[in-house]
C-alpha cells in the first residue's frame, strides 16, 4: 500500500515545500492596505526607504546599476506609482506575503529592510495606488 501512494505523497511534500518557500520569500501580492489613520507618504516614508535601499541601483543618477533594468528608476513618487506592483512583488510585506528578494546587498546597501519596514512599504504602496 505504501508504494501505491508513494508518488502522490512525494508530490504533496514537494508542493507544500514550494508553497512555504514562496510564502516566506515572496513574489506576490502582499494584501497590504493603506491605513486609515497616519498613512505613510512619499515624504514621510517612501523617499527615505528608496534612498536607503533602492536608489543606488534604481535611479537615473546611478553610477553602477548592478544589473538593474534601465527602465526601473525610483527617483520620484510618479516612478514609484509606475512600478508599485513590481516593487511590492520583490520587497514589500503584508498579511498575505512577505517578499524579500530585494534589495540585494552591496555598495551602500549593507543591510536588508526589517520586517516592519517591509510592512510599511506594503502600506505605502497600497496608499500610493489608492488601496
Amino acid at each position: 500500500m505504501a508504494r501505491r501512494y508513494g508518488g502522490a505523497m512525494k508530490f504533496l511534500l514537494v508542493s507544500l515545500g514550494l508553497a512555504l518557500i514562496t510564502a516566506c520569500s515572496g513574489g506576490g501580492a502582499t494584501g497590504a492596505t493603506c491605513p486609515p489613520t497616519d498613512p505613510p507618504t512619499f515624504d514621510s516614508f517612501g523617499d527615505t526607504f528608496m534612498g536607503t535601499y533602492c536608489r543606488e541601483c534604481h535611479s537615473t543618477n546611478s553610477a553602477n546599476r548592478r544589473g538593474a533594468p534601465g527602465n526601473q528608476n525610483y527617483d520620484t513618487e510618479a516612478d514609484l506609482l509606475k512600478h508599485a506592483a513590481a516593487i511590492e512583488d520583490v520587497a514589500a510585506a503584508g498579511p498575505d506575503a512577505t517578499n524579500t528578494s530585494m534589495p540585494e546587498l552591496g555598495g551602500a546597501v549593507t543591510m536588508r529592510p526589517s520586517q516592519a519596514e517591509r510592512e510599511q512599504l506594503g502600506e505605502y504602496l497600497a496608499c500610493l495606488q489608492g488601496n
